[in-house]
């Protein structure tokens, strides 16, 4: 039972309480630091890492100008500030004879970034404004100009393998499409944000005759370094600057703890010390006389008869017919030892002893002073 009891007192007691109100913060705030440091490391993975491949299908425009064109827009995701782009074109054609008697064709590429108004403002109902009219309200960041080219295929071999897979084309009449990829410019980056491109043109110089089925544009990132390794190892990348983030913030916090507690401790240690010395005064006087010791009370007590013995040097001679009779003295210091042993309750009794000499002492000498007064 006494060891529950002491149990309980020391779990109750005012350090447990501090100890756990500071493990409690301590623990919520690691918590929280570590759920801001996730936080901080993903945002940083999104605003730092590129995606390796950007692409944006491009709606060619036909009859709108001397050759098909098209603008993508480059808004999401965006190109990465200093980070090298390889760009190309990929178109899906037909293997059409007006595609295979077209030949060579280039393509054309401007890396545009748009001002307030964009394209959208030069359209006129279903006719869209050529290329050139476009391009000249706009600023021109990159030019590109390639040749294509349908690749050719032997009448032979071409007849041959249709009649091999004449059920599957019939079943799946797209499957003779051809795709082409043309690359359009190699490592450009773009170092500023006034130098970043919105919009991509794209312009098929082969007239209007041509038969496309589909076009897209394509941003591949050529990753180096810390992205390189930060886009292929993301787990083990994210863990490690979680872990950096946290680690930072944790002496950050610790930083911030120390000079608080350096800004707060010495008005505390000072107001403790008052209040100690304070107590420590009124506790002087007001402290029981114990068994074991009697040097304390015996100077207190000695204090105390000195006072009075000097408070009676002070007063004026006594008179004969103020001096009390033996009886009466004797009387008055048996009182007067009562009234010692009534206010100890149990005190030590030598100290009244020593009260009562005292005073029987100092009784004693104003009786012969008084006599002499008589005698002379």
């Amino acid at each position: 039972m006494d060891t529950l009891e002491e149990t309980a007192r020391l779990m109750t007691s005012k350090s447990a309480r501090r100890a756990a109100v500071n493990i409690v913060l301590l623990v919520s705030s690691v918590a929280t630091l570590l759920t801001l440091a996730s936080m901080a490391t993903a945002m940083f993975f999104q605003n730092f890492v590129p995606d390796q491949f950007i692409t944006t299908p491009v709606f060619l425009q036909y009859q709108s100008g001397i050759n098909p064109y098209g603008i993508a827009q480059l808004a999401y995701p965006p190109p990465k500030l200093h980070q090298d782009y390889d760009v190309s074109v990929q178109l899906s054609m037909p293997r059409s004879p007006s595609n295979k008697e077209q030949g060579n064709f280039m393509v054309s590429l401007y890396l545009v970034r748009e001002g307030v108004k964009g394209h959208r403002v030069l359209t006129n109902g279903r006719r869209m404004a050529s290329v050139q009219q476009y391009l000249d309200g706009e600023t021109v960041l990159f030019q590109s100009r390639r040749p294509a080219l349908m690749p050719y295929e032997d009448p032979i071999l071409s007849a041959v393998k249709r009649v091999l897979f004449l059920g599957y084309y019939v079943l799946f009449p797209g499957a003779q499409a051809r795709s082409m990829t043309i690359q359009l410019a190699e490592r450009i980056s773009f170092d500023k944000v006034a130098a970043k491109p919105t919009t991509a043109v794209v312009e098929i110089e082969a007239g209007q005759h041509i038969q496309i089925y589909e076009t897209a544009l394509t941003l591949t990132a050529q990753l180096r370094g810390l992205r390189w390794l930060m886009f292929h190892y993301r787990l083990l990348t994210y863990t490690v600057f979680t872990i950096l983030f946290w680690v930072c913030e944790i002496l950050f916090m610790c930083l911030a703890w120390a000079v608080w507690t350096m800004a707060v401790t010495p008005t505390s240690s000072t107001v403790k010390s008052g209040d100690v010395s304070d107590a420590e005064d009124d506790d002087y006087f007001d402290r029981p006389a114990k068994s074991g010791s009697h040097t304390q009370p015996k100077q207190a007590t000695v204090k105390k008869e000195l006072h009075l013995k000097s408070e009676d040097s002070d007063e004026p001679e006594t008179l004969i017919s103020d001096i009390p009779t033996v009886g009466t003295e004797a009387g008055d210091e048996e009182e007067f030892v009562e009234k010692e042993e009534d206010d100890d309750f149990g005190g030590d009794k030598r100290v009244a002893r020593t009260a009562t000499s005292y005073k029987g002492e100092g009784g004693e000498s104003l009786r012969r002073r008084a006599s002499r007064n008589v005698m002379g």
